[in-house]
């Protein structure tokens, strides 16, 4: 995977437009990055966003199966390309700025009809 590398800063660089879709290319990760987003402050609870998580996509059922997918596939893709600070351990979720990427979502829900 080509992540790029931001130094620790917590405003990151944009990202090209190949990764930033790869980065929304879920449904999961899609709503993640829209809720931190919409988030007055730039830290979130890992239970809220679970909880936001399972009442926003119609195909997850439970809220454990929102956890287990958060935990396991979608918050470490978005740690891996620096979109969010995560340690894994349910401590908050950071979101690091990208214009790019917020770019990328706006677009996207425009074609799926959500805005």
């Amino acid at each position: 995977m080509n992540q790029p590398s931001n130094g620790g800063h917590p405003s990151t660089p944009d990202l090209t437009p190949s990764t930033a879709s790869k980065v929304l290319a879920t449904a999961e990760c899609r709503t993640v990055v829209q809720y931190l987003i919409a988030k007055e402050t730039d830290t979130t609870d890992f239970d809220e966003l679970v909880d936001f998580v399972h009442e926003e996509i119609d195909t997850i059922t439970t809220s454990e199966q929102a956890r287990i997918g958060l935990i396991h596939i979608h918050l470490p893709k978005l740690a891996d390309y620096d979109v969010i600070e995560y340690d894994g351990r349910s401590a908050p979720i950071y979101y690091r700025d990208h214009l790019q990427l917020e770019a990328m979502l706006d677009l996207t829900r425009q074609i799926e009809g959500g805005d």
